[in-house]
């Protein structure tokens, strides 16, 4: 498809560029640790159920989600394999989560004893996986915490332990005392995970690194990682480049209109912005309901005509304006590249988030938006 089937603005998403990165990920995992693929926020922005379809296509059947919205999405959409809700799940949402064959996380003695008990008064088994707080301090059991809570949990009668797991705070940092901490959390899950072995108490598959982890710790071996940001080919911290990754999405918007604006002319709302002799100004169909963070005013360019533009002016709403005056021939409904390559010009979700001060994650998720169309591209 070309630019001008596409309306205001748009994201295209590569499968190939997908596809490259997990088998990239896989040979450097190698045969001895499998992918349990983070897809929550919807994937992160990306499109969750459509992701996990994705993954289905690499031989991946093993699922990180936040809520069971987020699972009943991947079961709707046909996605094979296991589902682990990563957060506390509410007691009403708990039959809910067994219609979906979807694994629950216990967060605490308590909460195990109350699903427990939920679960023997309904009949059922209930498949959960043990999340534990090495040093987090967010959710999980404590791994320090005495062998009667480990073996009270394990020994549920109606609770299947599948996995028992923990997630580290500070893996994309270099930072010496950062190093350490992570290095400590590990230790502190290995020994939670030995003294469930010796008591005679099954673990379950066991899980530690995310993105980060993966690519800072590859020498902390469990049986499954859980990467999540990385998988869409874009940097996740402080972090070491182990393998090649590819981009998967870009975004796009076009020029609505271009016209000559006055010196000491302001530009947009507040008139934050004023012009210093006759400036050529491109509108550009795209705002911060769009996922373009209003916060990257005065910070943030975009790409056309294989050039870099200024954006100039508060961001608005639906629109932003752009100082074309260096680059020749703009014209209306040209392709803006917000996100991607142009030429030999290219801008990352790496700079964005630099723009707005945040992590390229967050600036993904601002893309869970209904009007911003994905397209799937080669």
């Amino acid at each position: 498809m070309t630019n001008s089937q596409y309306n205001r603005c748009w994201i295209e998403l590569s499968r190939s560029s997908f596809a490259y990165n997990i088998e990239q990920l896989k040979k450097f995992l190698g045969p001895d640790q499998k992918i349990l693929a983070i897809v929550k926020a919807d994937g992160y922005g990306h499109g969750g159920p459509l992701m996990a379809s994705w993954l289905n296509s690499c031989g991946v059947y093993d699922f990180g989600v936040a809520c069971t919205m987020e699972a009943q999405q991947l079961r709707d959409y046909g996605v094979n394999g296991d589902i682990l809700i990563l957060s506390y799940v509410d007691e009403v949402e708990w039959e809910h989560a067994c219609q979906l064959d979807a694994i629950m996380s216990i967060v605490s003695l308590e909460h195990a004893r109350r699903l427990n008990k939920w679960a023997g008064d309904h009949g059922r088994k209930v498949r959960v996986e043990v999340k534990t707080d090495s040093g987090m301090r967010r959710l999980g059991i404590n791994t320090e915490c005495p062998d009667e809570e480990i073996r009270e949990i394990y020994s549920s009668e109606n609770l299947i332990i599948n996995g028992t797991y923990t997630h580290l705070c500070v893996a994309d940092s270099f930072k010496k005392t950062d190093v350490h901490f992570s290095k400590l959390q590990n230790e502190r899950f290995s020994g939670f995970v030995n003294r469930v072995k010796a008591m005679g108490l099954d673990p379950g598959r066991t899980h530690l690194s995310a993105s980060s982890g993966i690519l800072n710790y590859p020498q902390f071996k469990y049986d499954y990682v859980r990467p999540g940001f990385v998988m869409y080919g874009y940097e996740v911290g402080e972090v070491k480049k182990r393998y090649d990754t590819k981009p998967v999405l870009s975004y796009y918007s076009k020029v609505e209109l271009v016209k000559d604006v006055q010196p000491d002319e302001g530009i947009s709302y507040g008139r934050l912005y004023f012009t210093e002799g006759v400036r050529r100004i491109a509108t550009v169909s795209v705002g911060y309901a769009d996922g373009y963070p209003r916060c990257m005013t005065g910070k943030a360019q975009v790409l056309v005509r294989g050039h870099r533009a200024p954006v100039v002016g508060r961001i608005c709403m639906d629109q932003l304006m752009i100082d074309v005056t260096d680059i020749p021939g703009v014209k209306e409904e040209d392709k803006v590249t917000l996100i991607g390559c142009d030429g030999n010009e290219r801008i990352t979700m790496e700079d964005i988030a630099e723009w707005a001060g945040t992590v390229g994650s967050d600036i993904a998720c601002g893309f869970i938006r209904t009007r911003v169309k994905k397209h799937i591209v080669r």
